[in-house]
Formats: structure tokens, sequence, C-alpha cells
């Protein structure tokens, strides 16, 4: 008989609570770490949160190296010279203290610092994921925003330069098991100082991971589980953290469940993610704020082939869904979502966010090019994803 075999892996270690930060030179001389490489970048080290998270290995004398120069959307070229640093160094573990940007990168280093660089051959439309070995340096994971969740995710995005598939730049994706830390240490006490715009941004990411995640087309019930409750927590406190940035439960809540829709993400994402992706390189808007104005008309988009599951997300979302049909509280779902985007004060389209309307038929090829519309409940294509992106602009 012939059967479907699934294989579905877990983070290895996730530590949480207010704190945790104070346990990191403990766990870097578990790991037999004689000197760390610390990745982060200037807006962290401006802030005065990078220098908090590495007071613990002040406090132990333990001597390390950084490299803060990792941009907002991080490319091939940044991680090239972060590798030269490391291996300057002679570190021997890799630590990295930001958001999603900073956590790729330091994923993608941390790659090349046992395999050949260039990046090319390790994407994941280069098969690379069957030449990634599992004998790289620990990594360590210290989120300093509730959004990407890349500490326990299994992908990297990283901005192509190199013009080896098209004649432009473009985000590729490098993703294995091996990609996740080795240790992801969550302390909300780092996200605090998040400015309003940013909360707002990555937590609208964050609800983005649970909802493309839930409805995408992989086998995955326990990643679907965990999709649903990461929503029903974000949805719950994303409009707290936004108004009342102090609010540490709140922050903890947030921070926990974006870890838990990068999880469920294994799953798949959409189409979403697909465009989302692509933006970064042809206007500057934040990924998250892009997965926020993208998000309602996706969800039209895949409206009669996920309509079950939306009214679910309704729910979770907290909508009050008694007395609608399944296709009320599906639409329902879509409503809330255009709610929270005006309360967190999201952009009302892509055209006002910075694109430039020309752009957008180059965008809807690269975004064909992505891997995460292919487990969108809807099957897309290049037009597809033109209308979407007339429809969000």
């Amino acid at each position: 008989m012939n059967r479907d075999i699934h294989t579905y892996f877990l983070p290895p270690q996730i530590e949480f609570g207010e704190g945790a930060i104070a346990n990191l030179a403990e766990h870097v001389k578990a790991f037999g770490s004689k000197k760390p490489y610390i990745v982060s970048d200037t807006g962290i080290q401006n802030a005065g949160i990078l220098s908090q998270a590495v007071a613990p290995l002040d406090a132990a004398n333990i001597p390390y190296a950084s490299y803060i120069d990792i941009e907002p959307n991080p490319t091939d070229i940044s991680i090239t010279q972060g590798l030269e640093v490391y291996q300057k160094e002679k570190c021997d573990i890799v630590i990295a203290v930001g958001g999603g940007s900073v956590m790729d990168a330091a994923k993608a280093i941390r790659l090349l610092t046992t395999h050949s660089p260039p990046l090319e051959p390790y994407y994941v439309d280069s098969d690379g994921a069957n030449k990634i070995r599992n004998d790289m340096p620990p990594l360590i994971c210290v989120p300093t925003t509730a959004g990407t969740g890349s500490e326990v995710s299994q992908g990297a995005i990283i901005t192509d330069t190199s013009l080896q598939t098209t004649n432009r730049w473009r985000k590729r994706a490098i993703i294995t098991r091996f990609n996740m830390s080795n240790l992801a240490l969550l302390d909300p006490v780092l996200t605090v100082e998040m400015p309003q715009a940013l909360t707002a941004a990555t937590g609208m990411d964050a609800i983005t991971h649970g909802i493309e995640a839930y409805v995408a087309t992989k086998y995955h019930p326990i990643s679907e589980g965990v999709a649903l409750q990461a929503v029903k927590m974000l949805g719950a406190n994303i409009r707290t953290v936004y108004h009342q940035g102090g609010d540490l439960k709140a922050r903890s809540e947030m921070l926990l469940a974006s870890c838990m829709g990068a999880f469920a993400f294994q799953k798949g994402l959409g189409a979403v993610h697909s465009i989302a992706h692509q933006l970064s390189t042809d206007a500057p808007i934040p990924h998250g704020v892009a997965n926020a104005i993208l998000l309602p008309p996706v969800m039209e988009f895949n409206l009669p082939h996920a309509l079950d599951k939306y009214a679910e997300i309704a729910v979770a979302l907290g909508v009050n869904v008694e007395s609608m049909s399944k296709g009320e509280a599906a639409c329902a779902a879509i409503d809330e979502i255009c709610s929270l985007n005006d309360e967190l004060k999201m952009p009302t389209g892509l055209g006002s966010a910075g694109l430039a309307r020309e752009k957008i038929p180059k965008l809807a090829t690269d975004s064909m090019l992505d891997h995460c519309h292919k487990f969108n409940p809807r099957q897309c294509t290049e037009q597809d994803m033109l209308h979407l992106l007339e429809a969000a602009f």
C-alpha cells in the first residue's frame, strides 16, 4: 500500500520569559563557546537594546566579536562581509540580536561558515535544501520584535544581488531544518522599546503568518493548531501593545505568539508573502506593512477555497459570529483585518506606502518566482498576481 509520509520538525529549544536574557552567558558556556559572534543592526544598537542583550556576556567576561551592518532587507553582499568578520575573529557560535532581517542574515552567515560561498547553490529554487549539512556552529536567536518569528523558522530570506536568475535584484529563500536556531531566547523586556509603528507592522506580520499558515495546503495538523492559537493570542493583544507599549504581559503574549506563528508556517504560506517578498526591492515598504495591505485582497481572492477556515479565523480574532453563516463569518474575518489596519494606521494601499504603479508588472512576474504561493489555497497565475497588486495599490 502506498502512503504519504510526512516529516515534521519541532524547534530545538525555546526559553521564554521576562529576564530570560540574563541566562545568555550560561547558555554560551553550555555550547562550549570561547568567542561568540554577535549579529545585529545599528537601530538595535542605537536604541540601547544591543548593550542590554550582551550585558550578561560582559558580566561573565566572555569576549565576543560583533557585526552590526545588517540592512532592513539583508543582501548577499552583507552576508559575505559578515562572514569575513566571523572568520577573521575566529568565532565559534552565532548570536542574532534583532528582528527578522538580523536573524535571517545570521542564519546565512552561519551557513557559509561551513559551506562554500556564494549563497546561490543553497536557495530553495536551486534545490538548496539537499546541499546543506548539519555541521554549522550553534545559533542563538534573541528576537527584539514580535513579528517574523525567524528564531524558530526554517527559512532565511535574503536579497539576491548576483543576477543569477533574473536581470534584477529579488528576494530568495534558504529553507532547511538546519536553519532553526539551537536556542530561541525570548525576553519580552527587549521588545518594550519598539516604536508604535514597528509594533504595528511586526504584529500584522505575525497575524499574516498565522492566517496564511492555517489555510496553506500542506498537511500539517500540528502547525494548524499552533497557527490558530497564535492568531487568537495576537488578536487579543495587538491593540493593547499598540496603544500601551509598556504593557509587559501583552508584549509577552505577542512575542510568544509571533514565535508560534513562525513554527506554524512550516505548513506553508501563500500569495501575500510571495508578493510582499518582492516589494522591498522596488519600494521602501516594510515587510509587515506590505503584508497588512495585501492580506485583505488575498483573503478575498482565496475566499471560495478557504471559507470554513476563514470563519474559524474570525472566531480566533475575537469576532462574534454567533448569528452568522459560514460565509458571513469568513467575510467578517476580512473585515476585522481591515479594521485592524485602520486602527494601526496602516497605509491605505501600496501606492500610498511608496510603490510606483509602473513597477506592478515586474512585481507580478517576480512573485511567481517565489515559493510561497505554491501553498496558497487558490492556485495563482501571473495575471492573478497582477490583479492582486492592482487591488492592493
